[in-house]
């Protein structure tokens, strides 16, 4: 089967790019720690949506809190009001997320304003929204919408801050550490490390 022969070859997906001057080596250079059965299965999922017309995702690799009302509605294909970049909305989904990854605050916020300067309608490339994710990798995290939900801001942050949380479990705390984890992937080194379950990497 082509995707197979095309997975055998591909190698590993980082989560994220750097918006900005170093934007686009870094969309260039990410291709860096992923699994190839992890790939697999979001090229067979994007293959199997293209042929059916449907979206189509792996499961969640880890337990997290009911989502919003919104962020139900904007995966169901309902339109929502967007959050204004640097708006005491969007700082409080910051927080919020936050606080449900148990991930420091201030971490979230570096993140968010490297990747996009706080703007959740920021896209470069195949890069997506307020934390710059990749759909393949918030597949990876259980987003089951298109590419284009990931420019709802609380949809970003809800799978963003996820693979970020990993990170930062690899990075053992490390803030750097897990910044640099969160641009160029973290599967190896979370993998060698026996973090794959704990980091939603593998179920």
């Amino acid at each position: 089967m082509f995707v197979i022969g095309l997975v055998i070859a591909l190698p590993s997906m980082a989560g994220c790019t750097t918006t900005g001057s170093d934007g686009q080596a870094k969309a260039d250079a990410t291709e860096s720690s992923a699994d190839a059965a992890v790939v697999a299965n979001s090229l067979v999922a994007e293959q199997d949506a293209a042929i059916s017309g449907e979206d189509v995702s792996p499961e969640a690799f880890a337990s997290q809190r009911p989502p919003s009302a919104a962020l139900t509605a904007l995966e169901a294909g309902a339109s929502v009001d967007p959050v204004a970049p640097r708006s005491a909305e969007l700082d409080a989904l910051i927080a919020q997320y936050a606080g449900i990854y148990d991930v420091p605050e201030r971490l979230v916020r570096r993140v968010v304003k490297r990747e996009s300067n706080f703007n959740p309608t920021a896209r470069n490339r195949i890069y997506w929204g307020l934390m710059q994710i990749r759909h393949d990798t918030a597949q990876t995290m259980g987003y089951r919408g298109p590419a284009s939900g990931l420019l709802d801001a609380e949809t970003n942050l809800k799978y963003a801050v996820k693979y970020l949380r990993g990170a930062y479990i690899t990075a053992e705390g490390n803030e750097d550490r897990a910044v640099r984890f969160y641009a160029s992937g973290y599967y190896y080194d979370a993998k060698r490390k026996g973090l794959l379950r704990e980091t939603g990497l593998r179920d």
